[in-house]
């Protein structure tokens, strides 16, 4: 099944309204080929001359290097700061140094982007930090022996998403101004400002850096609401809008994220009476995992994940979405099927974050300017089995 797009009225023609003024744009191909098992990378090149090959995860938003990467920049430079991952329960504790980094196209080509980056000195896994409680430092837990400190050399991570700050995250690092693909500041050599279109599409065979009325041919647009922060920096945006329905029943609908950083599917139901989540309890298929048991939804459950429209016209009638896509879970009919599922606790609003197969459906892209998430159907055979 790929991801199936409904047109309507104007919906897709109109690029060259939105973009057509600006010309510059850079593709870069991923540095291996896109898998489900693995966070996709890019080719930059950092302070020093060093290249290096960064994940990039659109489930959180800033660029996390380790201090070893970084041997030139003075250990005492920065203001110090912090992240914390969920998805992988790894908190990191640094400075914020403002750097430049050049990421790398095909035939040479080169962008430069030039954000504040978390120089990373210390890095822990701990699955019981709270980011409403917690800062700088896993808390001391009775219970755990003592995270191991991870290595800093190997710690290459670059957050290029959106709508994850606000007063519930507790994220001080997810903001616009930090994020490395929407403050792009050369292309080739030649600054950009007016031409190039601050955003970003991506699928499975890598970004283009830069939005064009060309690149973004075929894209179905909906728009964003304006983020936490908008009032301060224009640029930052709400997740999202989605609505989902288990077994065909209920409508939860809430925010989505399409996160390039994980395999899996996570899933919230906002109540109502349709909101119990069929689960299924099993041994942690993780070795290293923290819980022995963990909940899975059920398999065989269906699930169908639509982004709605907004009303353009004030009709009663039904409006068709701008994307939707429907799975059994652990069926393996299509490569848009998560790893697995995971049930989160009730709490409105309902909740989904899709995984990085998703694109194997869809491709998706961020109009940072603009305020539009925008989908393009994979139309290759390669999103079904």
């Amino acid at each position: 099944m790929t991801c199936s797009s409904f047109s309507f009225a104007g919906s897709r023609d109109h690029e060259s309204h939105y973009h057509g003024e600006f010309t510059k744009s850079i593709f870069l191909p991923y540095y291996a080929p896109f898998s489900s098992n693995s966070t996709p990378m890019i080719t930059a090149t950092l302070p020093g001359g060093r290249q290096h090959g960064i994940a990039i995860d659109t489930g959180s938003t800033g660029l996390l290097l380790g201090a070893p990467l970084l041997p030139d920049i003075d250990p005492s430079a920065g203001t110090p700061a912090h992240s914390y991952l969920s998805s992988s329960r790894i908190l990191y504790t640094g400075r914020l140094v403002e750097i430049p980094i050049k990421f790398h196209g095909r035939a040479g080509a080169t962008a430069v982007a030039r954000v504040p980056v978390l120089v990373v000195d210390e890095s822990v896994v701990c699955p019981w930090y709270d980011p409403e409680r917690h800062t700088f430092a896993c808390p001391y837990n009775p219970n755990e022996p003592r995270p191991v400190p991870r290595d800093l050399s190997k710690i290459a991570y670059m957050g290029v998403g959106f709508g994850r700050n606000g007063p519930k995250e507790g994220k001080p690092i997810a903001l616009p101004s930090l994020n490395p693909f929407i403050n792009v500041v050369e292309v080739n050599g030649e600054n950009v400002a007016g031409v190039v279109r601050q955003g970003y599409t991506m699928s499975t065979e890598g970004v283009q850096l830069g939005l064009t009325a060309e690149n973004t041919r075929g894209f179905v647009w909906k728009d964003l609401e304006p983020g936490f922060t908008h009032d301060k920096d224009r640029r930052d945006w709400a997740m999202v809008g989605m609505c989902f329905s288990l077994d065909d029943r209920g409508r939860h609908c809430g925010p989505a994220l399409i996160d390039t950083g994980v395999a899996q599917m996570y899933l919230r139901t906002g109540g109502g009476p349709d909101g119990d989540i069929p689960t299924v309890t099993i041994p942690n298929p993780n070795p290293n995992g923290y819980a022995e048991f963990v909940q899975r939804v059920k398999p065989g459950t269906k699930i169908t994940v639509e982004f709605p429209r907004e009303d353009q016209g004030g009709d009663d009638e039904e409006l068709e979405p701008v994307e939707e896509y429907s799975f059994r879970v652990g069926e393996g009919a299509t490569l848009m099927e998560p790893a697995y599922v995971v049930p989160a606790k009730r709490m409105s609003p309902a909740f989904v974050n899709t995984g990085r197969n998703f694109l194997y459906g869809c491709s998706v892209a961020f109009d940072a300017e603009g305020g539009r998430f925008g989908f393009r159907r994979v139309t290759t055979s390669s999103s079904s089995l």
